[in-house]
């Protein structure tokens, strides 16, 4: 069975990032590539006010109605590349070790699924007081 899980990222200047309670991460940033994979998929699917947050669903196996998948290239400085076709457009990213929050280890393969954002979820976490965590600032 396949565990998919979901998280709301959403924009600060040209940056996605997202927050996690479960994790502890405030506003943990996309970056080398990843970002931009993630604006060709919302401007591609249309997704209204994406920016200001959108469903990311995403798991190591398929699941019904991924958009995309991408697959692990190489691991490099505590993280992993991917590369994949990202609606039509090859492209290639690089996920922190914010990945092993998720993953015991770097799936060889991630499948995802950008969707609006579920009514009455709020991207933005407020943590007051409780200790959140980063690795990579946006």
């Amino acid at each position: 069975m396949t565990t998919v899980l979901t998280i709301h990222p959403y924009l600060i200047g040209n940056t996605w990032v997202f927050d996690d309670p479960r994790t502890g991460l405030k506003e943990e940033a996309f970056v080398l590539g990843m970002s931009e994979m993630i604006t060709r998929v919302t401007e591609l699917r249309g997704i209204p006010e994406a920016g200001s947050g959108f469903d990311l669903h995403f798991a190591d196996s398929p699941f019904d109605g991924f958009d995309t998948v991408v697959v692990r290239d190489i691991p490099d400085a505590g993280g992993t590349w991917y590369q994949g076709e990202v609606m039509g457009l090859p492209m290639r990213g690089w996920l922190c070790p914010a990945l092993f929050l998720y993953f015991a280890t770097a799936p060889e393969r991630i499948y995802m699924a950008a969707r609006a954002l579920s009514p009455g979820v709020s991207p933005v976490w407020d943590p007051e007081g409780v200790p959140t965590r980063q690795f990579i600032a946006p």
